[in-house]
């Protein structure tokens, strides 16, 4: 990257754990570029000033950390980007609603964009969905600390263990990359869990999927290509939006699979 100003230089040492190098701020994406350089002009601007914003970044980063959603450095500036949201909505430069639905404007285009074209918002498009954020709930643990976790509509277990996956015993390649990939792009982490997993049992089916959505959990086999990647999180995607558990599109409803005893209360047939 081009040398930056020496006022932001002096500024980087009293940012948390941002990645540097010699030659000053590291991004491996374009938008973390953008993302970066927004919150620097804001407070050049006197939106905000740096020790507010320093506070801010470093209080995103703890509680991350504190809710076990803090990882290897690769994450850091989906905090960053979550610590300026919340700045700029507490300053009234915008508000969450807004943020919410330029998100899913960007989410939307991304969705719609033929691969290796330009990424662009689709003229006129809205989206009729009143912003909730996925709520923290304190917890008191048995030694009497009390935690904040966030409480999310689901998780998504991905099986990786002694069979799905396992090109070498005649099994279909598993698209974890995909799986993390979208996990991140859709915007969705902070609503929707992803686990890669040890088995979780079904082993004759292969590249299977557990779904659990408030409170149903929903089991899909078969779940072996990036395009059957992108039809999960589609169907994921509708139901938050929905804020309810949903049928499952056409293109899943034939790899669904019942695995508990007890009955999902969405009776669909596997053997049609």
């Amino acid at each position: 990257m081009s040398a930056l100003d020496p006022n932001v230089a002096e500024r980087l040492t009293d940012l948390p754990q941002v990645p540097l190098d010699e030659d000053g701020p590291v991004f491996a994406e374009p938008w973390q570029a953008q993302v970066f350089a927004i919150a620097v002009r804001l407070s050049a601007q006197g939106y905000f000033n740096w020790k507010e914003w320093t506070a801010a970044l470093a209080a995103e980063l703890a509680g991350a950390a504190e809710r076990d959603e803090a990882d290897d450095g690769s994450e850091y500036y989906h905090h960053w980007l979550a610590a300026l949201e919340k700045l700029v909505s507490a300053k009234g430069l915008t508000d969450v609603a807004a943020l919410f639905e330029r998100r899913e404007a960007w989410a939307d285009a991304y969705r719609h964009t033929p691969h290796g074209r330009p990424v662009e918002l689709r003229s006129g498009f809205r989206i009729n969905y009143a912003y909730r954020q996925s709520p923290l709930h304190q917890v008191q643990r048995a030694d009497g600390v009390v935690k904040e976790i966030r409480i999310q509509d689901g998780h998504l277990f991905i099986c990786n263990g002694c069979c799905c996956g396992r090109t070498d015993k005649g099994f279909p390649e598993l698209s974890l990359e995909e799986f993390k990939r979208q996990w991140k792009k859709r915007g969705i982490r902070r609503r929707l869990h992803l686990t890669i997993s040890g088995c979780l049992g079904p082993c004759p089916l292969a590249n299977v999927v557990l779904l659990q959505f408030r409170g149903h959990s929903l089991w899909f086999h078969s779940i072996n290509h990036a395009g059957d990647v992108n039809l999960l999180y589609d169907y994921v995607e509708r139901m938050l939006l929905a804020e309810s558990i949903l049928d499952p599109p056409e293109g899943l409803m034939s790899r669904r699979f019942e695995r508990y005893l007890a009955s999902s209360t969405l009776e669909v047939s596997t053997t049609e």
